[in-house]
């Protein structure tokens, strides 16, 4: 069930960063070529992982990609954006705890004044980790970060870029970098580690970006209120010593006001139940409650075209033992296959620990 969904979780990633080109006319893209080196941290963010969270991770990153300047990419995003491929290596510098992870990951980058020679860019990018070092009972005990050998990778970047010439680019950009199954595999309790990168890049095909007038994002957002449902199932194990998967699904209903060329706010209402988190109960010799819990939704979603991004805060009103925190985060992405049906997935974490990600179907209205 893991690896299904985080094949999923790449392809619809993919594919929707596929849709953002053809919306865009890749033919009239640049192809550029890169290669970054990165050193950071680690952020300890629970007690338990602060003596394995004293290294400074180091990698190595090749990058292609795609950078869009037509006319339609500069109505949709209000800019010239880039998208992308890009495969990293990473070294924790903990070759017996953490060891390194291998990924391959896709991305969206919006560029300010690409114009000029000095510019600037934002990265938003997520794709699949294989780690060689993972939690083991037996023989890695200490390593509480990730258990899963293919794991998830979240990326948000930003930097400056100077263009040297035509063809050749000198860029420096930060990272917030996140890895983790998604709760489906414990413990799992995910590595956070920021990075500074420096590389160059080269461009095969160079050509002048226009300068352009954008329409009020009031033509190009007709209709400025939408609604959307979404149903959601996923599995997960009881804990780390008792593999057995049980069923988490739900509901989520959402209310979206667009206010902006790429921005909207969101409102939205999750019924979900939770046959794991009854099962811990009764393991834990608690009287039998009823797995459903509710919660109430607020949060902004980014909008790329056919692809969405929401990032949301939610507050429990209603669930069977009110312990624990009161509330929660969910991360979404989903792709709109048709004009109002959507394919997604979202990850729900109580602050700093992700719960599960799930697979999601919608319809939007």
């Amino acid at each position: 069930m893991m690896k299904k969904i985080t094949l999923t979780f790449y392809l619809l990633i993919g594919v929707s960063l596929w849709a953002i080109g053809q919306d865009s006319i890749p033919g009239k893209s640049l192809i550029s070529l890169g290669l970054r080196g990165h050193y950071g941290f680690i952020i300890s963010h629970s007690p338990e992982l602060k003596p394995n969270a004293q290294s400074h991770p180091w990698g190595l990153e090749l990058d292609l990609s795609w950078h869009l300047n037509s006319e339609k990419s500069w109505q949709i995003f209000g800019c010239y954006p880039r998208i992308g491929l890009t495969a990293s290596y990473i070294n924790f510098a903990n070759p017996r705890v953490l060891g390194n992870a291998y990924s391959l990951s896709t991305y969206f980058e919006p560029y300010l004044a690409v114009q000029k020679r000095l510019n600037a860019s934002f990265r938003l990018g997520g794709g699949v980790s294989y780690l060689n070092q993972v939690y083991n009972a037996d023989t890695n005990p200490e390593n509480l970060f990730f258990s899963s050998p293919i794991s998830f990778i979240l990326t948000v970047g930003a930097g400056l870029n100077y263009r040297i010439n035509p063809q050749w680019t000198v860029r420096l950009m930060g990272f917030y970098n996140h890895i983790s199954n998604g709760g489906m595999q414990n413990p799992n309790k995910g590595i956070n580690f920021p990075t500074i990168s420096l590389g160059s890049e080269y461009t095969f095909n160079p050509q002048p970006f226009e300068n352009r007038t954008a329409k009020n994002w009031r033509e190009i957002h007709p209709q400025r209120t939408h609604y959307q449902v979404f149903a959601f199932g996923t599995a997960k194990p009881l804990d780390k010593e008792q593999p057995q998967k049980f069923a988490i699904f739900g509901l989520n209903i959402q209310a979206s006001q667009i206010v902006s060329r790429m921005s909207a706010l969101s409102l939205g209402l999750d019924w979900e139940i939770n046959r794991q988190r009854q099962a811990m109960w009764r393991a834990e010799n608690l009287a039998r409650r009823h797995p459903n819990q509710v919660g109430i939704l607020a949060g902004h979603e980014l909008m790329l075209g056919k692809l969405s991004f929401t990032q949301q805060l939610g507050l429990y009103v209603w669930r069977a033992y009110p312990s624990g925190d009161a509330l929660y985060q969910r991360y979404g992405l989903a792709y709109r296959i048709r004009k109002n049906y959507l394919l997604g997935v979202s990850l729900k974490a109580h602050r700093h620990v992700a719960d599960f990600l799930d697979f999601r179907l919608g319809y939007r209205w």
